[in-house]
């Protein structure tokens, strides 16, 4: 009888292991997911601050890069929330606040993100080791803009 409990145990601790396990995986990608969203609508919001002022946050040209990283897109550099000044026919605020990411940090914009040691406009987050800025890695979680 005690060897049977104990068989038992030992079953419901592996299928308790796994089950942690898949959890886990399970809210690694929820949270990406969820940060692959916020930057579709943080995305729409910076076109919106675009078609009015031809600038991107920082302020940057539209499509050029640059080396004006925002690394908070609630600040007045940003442009999305409050303006600085430096957004010619501004028309915000274009929306209330920028959330933090998943993992508790801020969304950055970043106009000559190295991908392939091309650079790209991307907004994005440090992911869930919060690396950055200016230290990019493979947990990163970024969004290509379109340069028009």
């Amino acid at each position: 009888m005690l060897i049977e409990v104990m068989i038992v145990i030992a079953i419901i601790g592996i299928l308790a292991a796994i089950a942690i396990t898949q959890f886990n995986a399970y809210r690694r990608r929820a949270k990406i997911a969820e940060a692959k969203s916020d930057l579709k609508n943080i995305q729409l919001v910076i076109e919106l601050l675009a078609s009015d002022t031809e600038k991107w946050p920082g302020p940057n040209d539209v499509g050029v890069t640059a080396d004006k990283e925002v690394w908070d897109l609630n600040s007045t550099k940003a442009g999305l929330v409050s303006t600085n000044g430096k957004f010619p026919n501004w028309d915000g605020p274009y929306i209330q606040s920028i959330p933090k990411d998943p993992w508790g940090s801020n969304y950055f914009f970043d106009p000559d993100y190295k991908i392939d040691g091309e650079d790209f406009a991307v907004i994005g987050s440090f992911g869930p080791n919060n690396i950055g800025p200016n230290k990019y890695d493979s947990d990163d979680v970024i969004l290509i803009l379109p340069a028009r």
